[in-house]
């Protein structure tokens, strides 16, 4: 995920709006929350609530530390049933939901995959022998959830599932909910680059959020104006390792079991963070022209989405968008990128 979340900190001088700000280490990442609220307590309390809410959501789907409930689903013997709370049991069901509905190109059992490539180490390139067997491992049909019990089952002692491509928005999405409890209506919430927004700013306007140069991941190229929505990006530009003297991109494509093709960026705008981060890594792994295919499929099936593709072309970047992204966008660089257009309010 790339881009960081510009935080305006200004108070209005009509009505009582402080910005409260925190930055925490979470998720492997840095969380970066920024509450506009009637006054400095009540900031502070609702921040508090969101972090306590991001850290409850690692707890319960990390699984690079032992112990959580997605980890022991992991880690269980093949064919017997793990029981877990009502709350994971749904989450699964919805995530394993959006296989289909992205032809496959999102998929979180792909953890064989992302061990056979190393991705969580130095990285590696496996033979062709180890790359077909963590194939056969992944798959929605290595699992089997029942939800009128709450268990999940493991049918294959190599499969697992990796959370890495929706646990961050699904963190996001529950934070936001910590923060509507706690009173607060304006907020912003930036996870390691995907960025939830509520209501608006200090100014009482939408948040900018930055949308990254993906050959650099520190220069802006454009900004977007979000409201009630959240941006997730999807790219290698950081991420990739070097082994055998090729580099290994970190989002793999499930189909093929390879890296996917590193073309640039994508950012999706979707009203959940949990719909952004899996639409953000499918669309990547689809690629420019399949993926804003299937970003019109889904709009048209009722489910909100807009996406941004950056892609490199030589020196230059060109845009390739969705039709609704010209209403988000307020400002880009025209020497950078290209095929871009503002929003008009």
């Amino acid at each position: 995920m790339i881009g960081v979340l510009a935080i305006a900190t200004l108070v209005s001088g009509t009505s009582p709006r402080v910005p409260v700000e925190r930055r925490v280490a979470s998720m492997g990442t840095t969380l970066d929350v920024v509450v506009v609220a009637r006054d400095r307590g009540l900031g502070l309390a609702a921040s508090e609530a969101a972090l306590r809410e991001i850290q409850r959501v690692e707890a319960l789907l990390t699984t690079w530390k032992r112990g959580g409930e997605l980890d022991r689903i992991d880690e269980a013997p093949p064919d017997r049933p793990v029981r877990v709370s009502p709350e994971l049991a749904g989450l699964l069901a919805e995530v394993f939901a959006w296989i289909p509905r992205t032809e496959g190109a999102f998929d979180p059992t792909i953890a064989p995959l992302l061990r056979a490539w190393d991705l969580r180490g130095q990285g590696r390139i496996p033979s062709a022998a180890e790359l077909s067997a963590a194939r056969a491992a992944a798959g929605s049909d290595k699992f089997r959830l029942d939800a009128s019990a709450n268990s999940v089952t493991r049918l294959d002692p190599a499969a697992g599932i990796e959370e890495g491509a929706w646990g961050k928005g699904y963190g996001l999405d529950r934070a936001a909910a910590a923060l509507r409890s706690a009173g607060v209506s304006d907020a912003a919430l930036d996870l390691g680059g995907q960025v939830l927004a509520l209501g608006a700013d200090a100014e009482g306007k939408p948040w900018r959020v930055p949308v990254a140069d993906p050959r650099e991941r520190g220069r802006a190229v454009a900004v977007l104006g979000l409201t009630g929505a959240s941006a997730s990006t999807s790219g290698d530009s950081e991420r990739s390792r070097e082994s055998g003297g090729r580099s290994i991109g970190h989002i793999l494509d499930p189909h093929t079991g390879e890296p996917a093709p590193d073309f640039g960026s994508v950012t999706v705008v979707a009203p959940t963070g949990l719909v952004a981060d899996v639409l953000s890594t499918a669309f990547f792994v689809l690629g420019p022209a399949r993926g804003l295919a299937l970003s019109e499929r889904l709009r048209r099936g009722g489910i909100r989405n807009e996406a941004i593709f950056l892609v490199v072309r030589g020196g230059s970047l060109e845009a390739l968008a969705s039709p609704g992204i010209s209403a988000l966008v307020l400002s880009f660089d025209p020497a950078a990128v290209h095929g871009l257009t503002t929003s008009t309010r």
